[in-house]
């Protein structure tokens, strides 16, 4: 994304006024990565005979919970929900790939069997409780595309070389990956990137990749740079690029690209021996640190929160000026709100020690959410509509009054807080702690949707701590509603 002249140097204006001022608030770009070829059981490739390409491993390594058990311990040291795509086939307990013969090198002849064992529900059990910080996404069913009589092999699942298939065809292979999902009662994903990052686009098609992953609930996509559409029919899709070679064992980059998205294959999270996967985990984990510690970039808790900050990037006008943001929101786009694809807004504010952010108010209103990390403060605004804002805020040794303290990976939309009752309203992944701090003493905690629950609360003052539960793995909205009688007496912390 390039940023116009004329805002340019007004950022970088307002950027020198701060550090003259003390001050360094910034609107970061978002980093992420995300991962493709999760899914495969066996980790070596069939492409010489006919088959799939799939992870370049050694012949003999098959892929166990510990490989997605290293993809949650990076997601947990980095605070990030990672975007996992899978492939599904080798999952596949009914043979429910045969029904579908375009779908693998077997056609009709299909037959799973010899790989279907209990562990199947063990992985995907695990997944689901994972999904804090392992976004279940979409890559494939078996990521090529085989002819139905001939059985021979053309790249890739979704398109040809970027030309078109039947639609009729890729809607029956969209059937057979949900068939296979529901085995494990598995939520349909909202995040795909194309097998081989082959992808039909052609915005005067109603059937192009884009309208074909829309109409099924997708909302996010990524592919290779010079390939960023924005919008296409519904599915927002941005570059990725950079990262290592797609068989590259055990290996992280020692940058970052200039893109949202950064290339990565299983492959490169994994070891040949699945014990010494804990050194991939490092490696990546000093990588997303590396990210952390730049002023101008963060690491997106989620695949939602870095669109939505994409999208403010690009259309917002935003200026600084000493211990106030002004954000020009009414050149977003329509779509932008249709397609439910805007959400928070991050700043970033350096701090020095012992410092943090003491008061922050959005048009005299509450921000969403703030958490502090690496010498950072990130300051959470709700979703801004078509119009203008200012922020204010102010640094010192106490933290706000009141505020949603976003240690996890979940979007907190809205919070309101009065003398005695508060509201969070937030889209949850998994089960995850939410805490807060009130300017009262709680006495009853609800949720209003029976599908977002609270398993548990507990309040030492001033902060409430909330163990939150939603159900649906892709996000899981909801409102909490916080009551009970007003203290003055609460102590500053």
């Amino acid at each position: 994304m390039k940023t116009p002249g004329s805002l340019r140097i007004l950022l970088v204006t307002s950027f020198l006024l701060l550090t003259a001022a003390g001050y360094s608030m910034n609107v970061p770009k978002p980093m992420a990565i995300d991962i493709d070829d999760l899914g495969w059981k066996e980790g070596w490739d069939l492409h010489e005979s006919g088959g799939p390409y799939r992870l370049g491993l050694p012949r003999g390594r098959m892929m166990t919970l510990e490989d997605y058990e290293v993809i949650v311990t990076i997601g947990k040291a980095a605070g990030v929900r990672i975007k996992s795509l899978f492939i599904m086939s080798e999952f596949d307990r009914s043979n429910i790939c045969a029904q579908y013969p375009t779908t693998n090198e077997h056609g009709r002849d299909w037959d799973n069997s010899r790989l279907v064992n209990d562990n199947d529900f063990v992985i995907m059990n695990y997944v689901k409780e994972n999904a804090a910080h392992i976004e279940f996404g979409l890559h494939g069913v078996r990521h090529e595309f085989w002819d139905a009589e001939t059985r021979k092999p053309t790249r890739a699942e979704w398109a040809d070389n970027q030309k078109k298939r039947p639609y009729k065809v890729l809607w029956g292979h969209l059937e057979c990956f949900k068939k296979l999902i529901d085995q494990y009662g598995m939520d349909f994903p909202q995040s795909v990137r194309t097998a081989a990052a082959n992808y039909y686009y052609n915005p005067d098609d109603p059937e192009d990749s884009g309208a074909l992953m829309s109409a099924w609930g997708v909302k996010y996509a990524t592919l290779p740079p010079k390939r960023e559409y924005v919008t296409n029919h519904g599915l927002m899709v941005l570059m990725r690029s950079g990262g290592v070679a797609w068989d590259a064992v055990n290996s992280a980059p020692e940058t970052y690209p200039e893109t949202e998205f950064m290339t990565s294959h299983w492959t490169n999270f994994v070891d040949v021996d699945p014990a010494d996967n804990h050194l991939a985990a490092d490696k990546w984990i000093t990588w997303f640190n590396k990210v952390k510690a730049d002023p101008d970039r963060y690491t997106a808790k989620n695949t939602a929160q870095l669109h939505s900050q994409f999208l403010y990037n690009k259309y917002a006008q935003i200026a600084v000026n000493g211990n106030t943001v002004t954000i020009d929101n009414t050149n977003m786009p329509d779509w932008a709100y249709t397609l439910e694809l805007l959400g928070n807004l991050l700043l970033k504010h350096k701090l020095n020690e012992g410092e943090h952010i003491s008061s922050a108010t959005l048009n005299e209103g509450n921000i969403a959410c703030y958490y502090e990390e690496r010498d950072y403060a990130h300051v959470m605004l709700p979703r801004l509509e078509k119009k203008r804002y200012s922020l204010s805020f102010t640094t010192g040794s106490s933290t706000m009054p009141a505020y949603v303290l976003n240690d996890g990976t979940y979007n907190v939309e809205d919070f309101q807080s009065h003398a005695d009752n508060a509201r969070i309203r937030l889209e949850m992944y998994g089960t995850q702690p939410v805490k807060a701090k009130l300017l009262f003493e709680p006495r009853e905690v609800t949720s209003d949707n029976a599908e977002l629950k609270i398993k548990q609360w507990r309040y030492e003052a001033p902060f409430i701590d909330m163990l939150v539960y939603g159900r649906n793995i892709q996000g899981q909205t909801g409102t909490i509603r916080i009551t009970g009688e007003s203290s003055a007496a609460i102590p500053a912390r």
